[in-house]
């Protein structure tokens, strides 16, 4: 009896500081590959039947006596070859233990000091308990109060540990109140599982039994048979990365509206798991429908408010604009003065009938279109656009790609638009604003009359702002410095007629920035 006890201490000395160093790495955040737990395991199992072997081998013990000193029956050990095995073992898991919490309490911000010090006081329990048994000479064991109070510790740090387990609490909630729900199953159709969310939204859940195979009886089990033979005819017919994510569904049940999509939430070795989630959408859909509705009153009244709707439609297009130039530090009011020079040029060469060609339609859609020249810098990175200095080659061919990008953005904004002199014009403003006469610019290199009228216009707006604006990486030029520039561009940079005659509304145009600076 007294070598079954001992042999019985073992059968959680063998085990116990396993479960320890699984416990360590789950608060300390690592994973520990299952082949290193299957080794772990079985190096345990042998453990124990090794000291099944005490009192029949001398591989653990070599001798083995029962006793009585001091009329205190006990048992006295020779040790085997083999023993040496569990003090390393022990010793071991111990500095594997200890090394995970130092690292992780200096590595990572997310594991709890407090709980990390209670595991290492509580890995540390039984190496010293059996160390002092060892040195003292004790008539009787205490490791297994040891190991007792090591299983105590390990039932109250995996309840601590799951607090920390932040996304299993936030799924508890929302599972608890019913926001969201979800049945799984397997390729075969087998219903592995749900939860009471799904029972609640689709009662037919509870009649079936775990794995059984489902018959397509409501719209809910029938979709769900579709799409798992989807995905598997897609897997053995074109080997296709299919998205499961983007079947998606809103089923309609009394007065719920539900969600479903699917996703593959396990595919290994040909074991492959299908979860069907589930989300009440009902708020969402009664949304949507106040949504149609306010959308069928307006186009109503589209004929009564197309004025105001072309006002609505500027303010937009005007802050579309703000909210690219709050990006960027330099150019602040950009786009406020670049318009209003447009409209001062426009008028000039229509008075003037340089441009005879220019319609009133046509100058009024340029003047919209202004605003949306540099959409395209909202595509570039901050790093650049609010850089102080100047720019590197790298960074100056990245900032050249705003007017292509500026031009997609812009065909985007405006696809339904059905002004299509607008949105022409627009797209040609922002693409090719850059271009040069000479043919320098960019980003197609354009020279001459192959560049967009409204895009010529645009540059001679776009550089002068420029030019007399004050920049984090430059002061404002004076007035004279500005326009001798601007002279001394034409025919290079600039349209030469058009150069021309925004020469001649420098009043105008001195007058608007004075009357900025008041």
């Amino acid at each position: 009896m007294a070598i079954l006890a001992n042999q019985t201490i073992y059968l959680g000395a063998s085990f116990s500081p396993f479960f320890m160093l699984m416990c360590m790495a789950d608060l300390c955040k690592y994973k520990i590959k299952m082949p290193y737990q299957i080794v772990m395991m079985l190096f345990g199992g042998f453990l124990v039947l090794l000291t099944s072997t005490i009192g029949k081998f001398d591989w653990y013990y070599k001798e083995i006596n029962f006793v009585i000193k001091n009329e205190i029956r006990e048992i006295t050990k020779v040790y085997g070859p083999l023993h040496v095995i569990y003090p390393i073992y022990l010793i071991l898991i111990v500095v594997v233990c200890v090394a995970m919490i130092v690292k992780a309490i200096r590595t990572k911000k997310d594991v709890s000091y407090a709980t990390s010090t209670l595991l290492l006081f509580a890995s540390g329990i039984n190496i010293f308990v059996y160390i002092f048994e060892k040195l003292s000479h004790l008539p009787f064991s205490i490791l297994p109060i040891s190991y007792l109070i090591t299983q105590v510790f390990i039932i109250i740090l995996l309840n601590r540990i799951s607090m920390y387990d932040v996304s299993f609490i936030s799924a508890g909630s929302l599972a608890e109140n019913y926001a969201f729900g979800f049945v799984i199953f397997d390729k075969k159709g087998r219903y592995l599982g749900c939860d009471e969310a799904a029972k609640q939204w689709f009662p037919e859940i509870k009649e079936l039994r775990i794995e059984q195979k489902i018959e397509g009886t409501t719209d809910f089990l029938k979709q769900i048979l579709i799409w798992i033979n989807d995905e598997e005819n897609n897997k053995l017919s074109v080997q296709s990365d299919t998205k499961s994510e983007d079947k998606r569904l809103v089923l309609k049940r009394d007065e719920y509206y539900i969600e479903m999509s699917l996703s593959v939430v396990k595919e290994k070795k040909n074991k492959t798991i299908y979860c069907i989630y589930l989300r009440d959408d009902t708020q969402q859909q009664q949304y949507t429908k106040l949504v149609e509705q306010y959308n069928e009153d307006l186009e109503k009244a589209v004929d009564r408010k197309t004025k105001k709707l072309k006002t609505i439609q500027n303010d937009i297009t005007i802050s579309m604009a703000s909210i690219v130039e709050n990006r960027d530090n330099n150019t602040g009011g950009h786009i406020a003065r670049t318009s209003d020079i447009i409209e001062i040029f426009i008028k000039h060469l229509r008075d003037e009938k340089v441009a005879c060609d220019i319609s009133t339609e046509m100058a009024e859609c340029i003047i919209k279109a202004a605003p949306l020249h540099d959409l395209g810098k909202i595509a570039i990175p901050d790093i650049i656009l609010n850089k102080p200095g100047k720019f590197t080659e790298a960074e100056y061919d990245k900032m050249k790609t705003h007017a292509a990008k500026g031009a997609v953005i812009v065909a985007g904004i405006l696809k339904n638009s059905e002004d299509e002199m607008f949105k022409n014009i627009a797209i040609n403003i922002a693409h090719f604003h850059h271009e040069k006469w000479d043919g320098n610019g960019y980003p197609d290199n354009l020279k001459g009359e192959e560049i967009p009228f409204e895009a010529r216009v645009m540059a001679l707006a776009d550089v002068f702002d420029a030019l007399v604006s004050k920049r984090i990486y430059k002061e404002s030029y004076s007035y004279d410095t500005a326009f001798k520039i601007i002279e001394e561009s034409c025919g290079t940079h600039f349209d030469p007629m058009l150069c021309k005659e925004f020469l001649d509304c420098r009043n105008e145009l001195e007058a608007l920035y004075d009357a900025y600076e008041d």
